[in-house]
Order: C-alpha cells, then sequence, then structure tokens
C-alpha cells in the first residue's frame, strides 16, 4: 500500500513539474472584426471565434503551450506588445515599425509567406452615385479626403501613392462619414468592408476595382517572448503553416453558413 502511495505521489510530481514547465503565452485579438478571421466587433471572443482564433489554439496543443487570448482595442493591442503585457498579437501585416519591436516569421530578410495567417486584399469603398473611378495608381477626381483605420497598414500604401486620408477609430465610423459624404473614399480590408455592407443593407456603397494592395497577416511576437522561447515560437509559425489549408479548408463552412 505504502509503494502505491509512493507511485502516485511521484505521478503527482511529474505531472505537476510538466505542467508548470508548460509555456503560458497570452495574445492579443483586435476588438474589431476581421470576418471571418476575427468575429464580432467586442471586447469578448464570439462563439464562432474567428478561423485565426481557432488556428492559434490549433497549434497552441501542438506546440505545448498554455494559451491565454484577450481582445483589446486597436490602439493597445501594439502598446501592450511592447511593453510585454500581451506576447503576441493575431493578424498583423509587415511594416518596417512594427519590426522593430515585434518579431515576424522570417525566411531571410522578408516575412515567410509560408507560415503566414493569411493574405488579404485592401480595396477602396465608395458611395453608389460617386463618379470617382481608380486605376490602380490614382483617382480621376478626388476633391475630398480618404478614410482609414487608425494604425492599418494601408496607410503606408496611401502614403506612398500620395492620397490624402484621415484616420478614425472604426470601421463603422468611417462608413457613417462616407456615407454622410464627409470623405470620397473608405479603405479598408475587402473583407471587412463587404462583411460589414452585408449587415447594413441600407447603406448604398460599392467596392472600386482593382485592389489597392494585397498583404500577408501573421502572428506577431514581443521581442522578449521571442527572445525566451524561440524555439517554442518556431514552433508555432512552422504548425500555423502546416496547419493553414486545411483548417480554412474544414472551417470555412461554418463560418459561410453563420454570414
Amino acid at each position: 500500500m505504502k509503494s502505491i502511495t509512493l507511485i502516485i505521489v511521484g505521478l503527482a510530481l511529474i505531472l505537476a513539474t510538466g505542467a508548470q514547465a508548460r509555456v503560458t503565452l497570452r495574445i492579443g485579438v483586435n476588438q474589431q472584426s476581421s470576418p471571418p478571421y476575427i468575429m464580432g466587433d467586442s471586447l469578448q471572443l464570439q462563439p464562432l471565434p474567428g478561423i485565426a482564433i481557432e488556428q492559434i489554439r490549433s497549434v497552441a496543443g501542438r506546440c505545448d503551450v498554455l494559451l491565454e487570448l484577450e481582445r483589446l482595442p486597436p490602439l493597445r493591442l501594439l502598446n501592450s506588445l511592447k511593453t510585454n503585457l500581451v506576447q503576441g498579437v493575431l493578424m498583423l501585416s509587415y511594416t518596417e515599425e512594427r519590426a522593430d519591436f515585434a518579431v515576424y516569421p522570417m525566411r531571410g530578410e522578408v516575412p515567410d509567406h509560408g507560415q503566414r495567417l493569411t493574405t488579404l486584399s485592401y480595396s477602396f469603398f465608395v458611395n453608389k452615385q460617386s463618379k470617382l473611378t481608380w486605376d490602380g495608381k490614382a483617382f480621376n477626381d478626388l476633391q475630398n479626403k480618404v478614410g482609414v483605420n487608425l494604425g492599418w497598414s494601408v496607410i503606408k500604401d496611401l502614403e506612398r501613392l500620395t492620397i490624402p486620408y484621415e484616420a478614425a477609430l472604426s470601421v463603422e465610423n468611417n462608413f457613417a462619414k462616407l456615407n454622410a459624404g464627409r470623405i470620397d473614399a473608405y479603405a479598408t480590408q475587402q473583407n471587412v468592408g463587404e462583411a460589414f455592407l452585408l449587415r447594413n443593407k441600407h447603406l448604398k456603397v460599392k467596392r472600386l476595382d482593382p485592389e489597392i494592395s494585397k498583404k500577408d497577416y501573421f502572428l506577431i511576437f514581443s521581442k522578449d517572448f521571442y527572445a525566451e522561447h524561440p524555439k517554442v515560437s518556431a514552433c508555432i509559425w512552422k504548425s500555423i503553416g502546416d496547419e493553414r489549408e486545411k483548417l480554412l479548408k474544414t472551417r470555412m463552412p461554418a463560418y459561410l453558413q453563420a454570414d
């Protein structure tokens, strides 16, 4: 009986030691939705949370990570990553400014396309009665500024194209400004714009072709977390790349039905 007790105690200690050894990773998720990758404009995770969230939940177990997810307003996401209050952020494209304080999966000197969460396009949206046209490089007759979400990487595209812009805090704010004629166009992720219009069919808005740009989106880590856990970081990125297409194929029907 005594030997059995010792065995049980020993197993408990082994399990406890193993649990303590697991890495805890807190990931920040944007409060603003990006369907179908992040669902719902809320500080709460949704019952159908989004494909990007399902991706990271899946690979966390594979890489022996204790995962904590926290939805944050856009302005707090990057500040929390800079200070290591969160150790990762979902769904960000590459910019040199972000690379100064965060770590991307790299292949040489460029982000590794194979380890992306997804690839998304940015497009302009205008009122249906607008005569504005876009040829991929310039507008024909832009009178007012273009709306954009504060902190989004498409701002760099607009600056490169010398297109005047003004930033607002949310997708809803920008579409309200567009509807009121306070901006001539709104530059946003194509999937985000189309999902918003699907839920707000009273808005008389159309998308302009061609797209502004196409960007890969990644899970990025704080420099502190990556320095302490490079193997865990590499495992997560590799697992995302390995599982991405299979998960997208199997889970996308659920999100299409949700729409």
